[in-house]
C-alpha cells in the first residue's frame, strides 16, 4: 500500500522492551489527542512509542497539534488513502515491528486508559509466552462493562443461531459463546477472540498472524484474527486487571448506512473465505440482514439514500471469489 510518512519523534534511546502503540485516526484528531494524553498520564514509567496512522482524513491536524505530537515523540504516519481498519493498522504494526518493538498495542482513538492498564497487558504477555494476545476490561461510556469476548469459533451455525435474533431460542449456547458465565470484572480467562478496540500482541505472535486481512474495510476483524490465532497455536486471554474506557465516538454514527453496508460485505467475505460457505448457504443470512436494512430505511434517511450502494456492494461480494 502506498503511504506518506511523516515521522515526528524526539531523539530518545529506546530499550529492547518497548511497547509499540498503534492508534488509527480518521477525522478524530481530538479523540486521538485525548487518547495520547491518557497514555501519558497512565504510563509515566513505561518504555513505549506511539504510532498514529491517519487514514487519509479530509480534516487535517492543526499546527499546534503537530507540534505537540512532535514533543511527545509520536510517529505520525499519513496514509494517502483510507483502506479501512485492518489496512491502516497493518501500516502501524509493520513500522512497530521494524522498530524492534517487543509488544504491539492496537488502540482505537476513542479509548482512554486507566493507570498502568498498558503495563498490565505487557507484563502478562512477558510472564506467559504461550499467550499471543491479551485484551483488557472495557468500560462503556455509560459505565457498564462490555462482556462480549468470544469463547468459541464463529462457524455457520453460530452465524445463524447466535448472531441473529434466533439467539433467544438458544440461551445456554448464547451464554457459552459470549462467556456470560465468566466474571468479567475479576477473572482472567482464555477466549477465542477479544474485542478489536484495544488489545496487545506479543512480537512473536504479531510476526505470525499479521498482516491483518485487508479485504474487509470494517468489521469481522476479530473473527478472522481468532481463526489465525487458533491455526498458529497462540492463546488469547482476557485480563480485567487492565482497564480501559471505550467512548464509542460518533465516527460511524454519521455514516450509519455506510458502516452497516461494510458490516454485511465483511460478513459475506468472512463466510466465503474463512467458513467455505457457498453463496446459497449465505443468502438466507443476507436476506435477514437486508430486511433489517429495510427497517432502518423507515427511520434514517441515509439508509434510504444509500440503498443502491448497499445492493451494489453486497452483490460485488457475492460475485467475488
Amino acid at each position: 500500500m502506498e503511504t506518506g510518512f511523516t515521522e515526528l519523534r524526539e531523539n530518545k534511546d529506546y530499550g529492547e522492551d518497548m511497547v509499540g502503540i498503534v492508534i488509527l485516526n480518521y477525522n478524530s484528531w481530538d479523540d486521538t489527542e485525548a487518547c495520547i494524553h491518557s497514555i501519558l498520564e497512565a504510563e509515566p514509567d513505561l518504555d513505549y512509542r506511539i504510532y498514529v496512522v491517519d487514514n487519509a482524513s479530509p480534516m487535517r491536524p492543526t499546527e499546534a497539534l503537530i507540534e505537540w505530537l512532535k514533543k511527545q515523540g509520536v510517529v505520525l504516519i499519513q496514509n494517502v488513502r483510507n483502506s479501512g481498519y485492518s489496512a491502516g493498522n497493518n501500516i502501524g504494526i509493520k513500522q512497530a515491528l521494524q522498530d524492534k518493538c517487543d509488544t504491539i498495542l492496537i488502540s482505537n482513538s476513542d479509548v482512554r486508559y486507566e493507570p498502568h492498564s498498558i503495563s498490565v497487558m505487557y507484563e502478562y504477555l512477558k510472564k506467559n509466552p504461550d499467550v499471543g494476545i491479551v485484551g483488557p476490561k472495557i468500560i462503556r461510556k455509560n459505565g457498564t462493562v462490555q462482556k462480549e469476548c468470544m469463547l468459541m469459533k464463529t462457524g455457520p451455525g453460530e452465524k445463524y443461531l447466535l448472531r441473529t435474533r434466533l439467539y433467544v431460542l438458544f440461551p445456554g449456547l448464547y451464554r457459552k459463546y459470549w462467556g456470560k458465565d465468566h466474571d468479567y470484572d475479576h477473572e482472567i480467562f482464555e477466549v477465542y477472540a477479544v474485542l478489536g478496540c484495544c488489545f496487545m500482541f506479543s512480537r512473536n505472535c504479531a510476526n505470525e498472524v499479521t498482516p491483518l486481512d485487508e479485504h474487509p474495510f470494517l468489521y469481522e476483524e476479530e473473527l478472522i484474527l481468532g481463526i489465525r490465532m487458533e491455526k498458529s497455536g497462540w492463546k488469547t486471554v482476557y485480563n480485567p486487571e487492565s482497564v480501559i474506557h471505550h467512548l464509542h465516538s460518533q465516527s460511524t454514527e454519521k455514516v450509519k448506512a455506510f458502516a452497516y453496508t461494510c458490516n454485511i460485505c465483511s460478513e459475506i467475505y468472512f463466510c466465503k473465505k474463512y467458513l467455505n460457505m457457498k453463496n446459497w448457504q449465505i443468502r438466507p443470512l443476507y436476506w435477514y440482514r437486508s430486511a433489517l436494512y429495510a427497517l432502518k430505511m423507515l427511520k434514517w434517511s441515509d439508509f434510504r439514500n444509500y440503498r443502491k450502494e448497499y445492493k451494489r456492494k453486497t452483490k460485488l461480494e457475492f460475485d467475488e471469489m
